[in-house]
Parts: C-alpha cells; structure tokens; sequence
C-alpha cells in the first residue's frame, strides 16, 4: 500500500528531528528557537509539517506553540513536551515526548511512556479502543497518578490529524475495534492532577474552515493567503503574522467563522502533565511502530 510507505517516510524524518531536537533542550534556550529549529529540520529533511511544533510547558498539555514575539526561556526543573508531527504528501507522522529540563527523567515521565508502551504491546487488529485506554490507565494510575481522560489519541488520514478512531486513555468501555492497515497516534497524557484539561483564552493555532465575504481589505487579503497556504492543516500564528495588527485580523477571521481556533488547553488544576506519542499502522499480528 503506497500510502503506508509515505506515513513510513514521514516517520523517519520525524524520528531524526525528535533526536536532533534533544540537544536543544537546555536551560535558558527560548522556546521559539526550539521551535523554528524543530520546523527547519523538518523541511531540511524533504517533509513538511503537519501542524506547528506544540511546546508544552508544565500544567499546558497541548496547542502552544511560540508567537513570533515569544521570550519564553527553559527553566531548570521544568516539564518540556514536544509533540511534532511532519507528512509526505499528506500522510503524517505525529510523536512527542516529554522531559525534565536539567534534571533526570522522574516518574511523572515514565507514567505517560509506561502508558504508551502498554498500549503498543496489545494493539492488533480486532483490540477495541477501550482495551487500549484501559491498559494505558491502569499503567498511569500504578504509579499514583491520572491519565488526562479529555484528551485521546486518534486517526491519520491523508491531510487530517484527528481522524478515527480515537484511542482513550482511559477505560471508556468503547467497542471500536482497530482494524488491520489502521493508521493511529497513541498519546498518554499522566498528571499528578484531576486528570482533565481547560481551554486557556490564548490561541496560537489555527485551521482554515471557509472563505468568508469580508469588508477590510487587510483582512481580505490575510484569508486569502492563508486559504492558499495552509488549506487543510492547521498554522501557527507566527508563520502568517508578526504584529499586533496581525493579530486583530486572526481574530476577526475567527469571529467570522473563517478561521477555527486550537486553544491552548492546560490541566484543570494547574497540575504539570507529561506525554508520549507514537504513531503506528494496525496489523494482524500487533502494529508497526513507524515513528
């Protein structure tokens, strides 16, 4: 299957950006430099990215990645998740990984890796997504913590991230079965917390919904080059503005259904939350690991 063979050739770029990017992270680095160096490699190495570099610090679990005016910097001690995702053609490739700046990986860490490897070692054709996020929860909650049960793994399609079907993690009782050639992203999420993410007010991601008819030149003119651009998966804020009329704009598209917004979610309680991701194509006899 051709389309198998482009999620595998994304893989093995990805598999080379997240190495590269381990050396990045170091105290005092600012997260924009991690994240243009992370965007860079990927089309140094003849893929594209499938969505911005998410950058999660601590108690964020998803959907920051740095605006172009960020002087955010690394702190000893902090919880650093990188989830990055490129694609050939469209057929995507999506892993991350979490670590402790300056310090050794602790338990938090091995909760949400002991997760994901527990999934990987039961996912075979016929496994319904509930065996799967039961497995996960039951590896995270041995070492005391929660899996964050709002956020899922999922689908990959060509062009789409999010398709079905999405993996739990936690015992949702649900009865999909994986089927063999199903291309699916794993992602714990453990946290010392509730287990739950909120929307923050910031937004830094977007997606492209539908042209709209729009009185502002300006605004006419940023929907259009998005529209062209980034037709099908999301963009970050800084790779079409960098002021702040820019963003006026964003949020004017967003106002009228042009634009939908990724907001940024955090754990419910301020908790610090961690991840693991890999992506994989269902088999008879268990999955390939392409990432």
């Amino acid at each position: 299957m051709d389309y198998l063979e482009k999620h595998r050739q994304a893989g093995e770029v990805v598999k080379k950006v997240v190495e590269e990017s381990r050396a990045k992270i170091k105290e005092g680095v600012k997260l924009l430099d991690v994240a243009t160096f992370i965007e860079g490699k990927i089309t140094e190495y003849g893929a594209e990215t499938a969505f911005p570099v998410n950058i999660s610090l601590n108690e964020v679990a998803a959907h920051y990645t740095p605006p172009s005016q960020d002087e955010t910097v690394l702190e000893k001690g902090d919880y650093l998740t990188l989830d990055i995702g490129c694609h050939v053609e469209g057929y995507i490739a999506d892993t991350a990984y979490t670590v402790k700046v300056g310090e050794p990986e602790d338990e938090l860490i091995q909760a949400s890796q002991e997760g994901l490897d527990a999934a990987l070692s039961v996912i075979r054709a016929g496994i319904t997504t509930g065996e799967v996020g039961k497995v996960i929860e039951k590896a995270i909650t041995a070492h005391g913590f929660r899996p964050i049960e709002n956020l899922t793994g999922h689908g990959l399609s060509q062009y789409s991230i999010h398709a079905s079907p999405s993996i739990p993690n936690f015992d949702d009782g649900s009865t999909v079965k994986l089927r063999e050639g199903d291309v699916v992203a794993v992602e714990p999420f453990a946290t010392t917390g509730a287990g739950r993410v909120v929307d923050d007010d910031k937004v830094y991601i977007f997606s492209f919904v539908a042209p709209r008819p729009l009185r502002l030149e300006p605004a006419r003119k940023l929907m259009h080059h998005i529209q062209n651009t980034y037709p099908q998966l999301p963009f970050a804020e800084r790779w079409v503005v960098k002021d702040k009329k820019g963003e006026f704009l964003l949020r004017l598209l967003i106002r009228n259904g042009i634009l939908f917004p990724y907001h940024v979610l955090k754990e419910k309680t301020g908790a610090p939350v961690t991840q693991a991701e890999h992506s994989v194509i269902v088999t008879e006899e268990g999955c390939d690991i392409f990432t």
